[in-house]
């Protein structure tokens, strides 16, 4: 079996989505070659070492030009003659509009890793269209993977073909490389947070920046990401923030081996891999109520989720925090590690893929 994976920017959860899935592949005795395709831009390097593995970028920024680039990526698709195609994201999706056109010869998955017609920031005409387009793309798809429980249900309310539609949840690899990194913590008496994405409006960050009250609660915030749109960097002037950049996802195990807790604030989420991976490193997390985070975290069981979009329940989720005690963070860490071991096999939710991957 010959499989592409198709990205737009390989960056931050689609990135963890693809290196997982294509580790996992590469060692599949049925699988012949794994290729990915994925813009040279704002994307992570994914590299393996296997005779089996083939990665080709394309020049691509996401502009109306750039889609009418992502449509000629058909023609470097079509030359390796694949068996089966994977897209990921909404915008590596538009390929499929090629498809009403000339057929594929190979089976089309896609997955969205966040629908585009829930986003939060779009108006409601927008999101109609969004609708429209998924729902036309449908008909040229073999099979469309939903990423959580919530994304599921959406997909089901906005009338996409429930004979197309699989829930196969994110995964990770339980084992995890430690390394030796420096804390980028640097008040010993503070609380530690974490917060680790995409400068976008989707991941919340400026909600966060804007809204929370880490000074008043004692809390220290290192934030690991950057924008993936030129005009979206954030500079804020506060001791209590410190911005490190794009960190390698390798490294990213070994700096929340320094926090007390992680947060994902987001205003939508497909799933919240980021809190995933937090919970494999025994680690409580503060999250919004959104998407598949719910799914992830059981408020003060393993984490506390607070309303999405809403200051007052956030500040009240912060306070709380502050006020635990050391043993009281490190109980809800080990309880989202537990449940991360229980649930979200990746050995399982692979194989998983392949057999969709393999039906006729």
């Amino acid at each position: 079996m010959k499989i592409i994976h198709v990205a737009e920017y390989a960056s931050g959860g689609v990135a963890t989505y693809l290196k997982n899935t294509i580790d996992f592949q590469l060692k599949d005795k049925q699988v012949s070659s794994v290729i990915l395709l994925n813009s040279k831009s704002n994307s992570e390097e994914i590299n393996f070492i296997s005779h089996k593995f083939i990665h080709k970028t394309y020049k691509y920024h996401r502009s109306i030009q750039g889609i009418f680039r992502l449509l000629k990526v058909r023609s470097e698709i079509d030359k390796f003659t694949p068996d089966v195609v994977h897209f990921h994201s909404s915008f590596s999706g538009i390929i499929r509009l090629t498809y009403l056109i000339k057929p594929a010869k190979y089976k089309v998955v896609y997955c969205p890793h966040g629908w585009s017609f829930i986003q939060q920031n779009k108006g409601p005409i927008r999101k109609k269209i969004y609708e429209f387009i998924e729902r036309c793309l449908a008909r040229k798809t073999d099979a469309i993977i939903n990423i959580s429980k919530s994304e599921q249900e959406e997909a089901i309310k906005h009338n996409l073909p429930s004979s197309k539609l699989h829930l196969i949840y994110n995964s990770i690899s339980s084992e995890r490389k430690e390394y030796a990194v420096r804390t980028p913590f640097t008040d010993k008496k503070r609380k530690k947070l974490l917060f680790i994405g995409r400068f976008d409006a989707a991941k919340g960050l400026s909600f966060l920046l804007d809204n929370g009250k880490l000074k008043e609660n004692g809390i220290e915030l290192v934030v690991i990401g950057a924008s993936v749109l030129q005009d979206q960097n954030l500079k804020y002037d506060d001791r209590n923030i410190r911005f490190l950049g794009w960190v390698d996802n390798e490294y990213i195990g070994s700096y929340m081996m320094h926090c007390d807790a992680v947060i994902v604030p987001s205003m939508w989420e497909g799933f919240g891999l980021v809190a995933l991976e937090a919970m494999r490193a025994h680690k409580m997390v503060i999250a919004s109520n959104v998407g598949g985070l719910p799914e992830l975290i059981i408020d003060k069981k393993n984490g506390l989720l607070f309303k999405k979009g809403s200051a007052k329940s956030l500040n009240e989720r912060l306070n709380e925090f502050a006020g635990m005690s050391d043993s009281a963070i490190n109980i809800m860490g080990e309880r989202g590690y537990d449940l991360f071991r229980q649930k979200y096999n990746r050995l399982k939710l692979n194989e998983k893929l392949l057999k969709i991957y393999s039906e006729k």
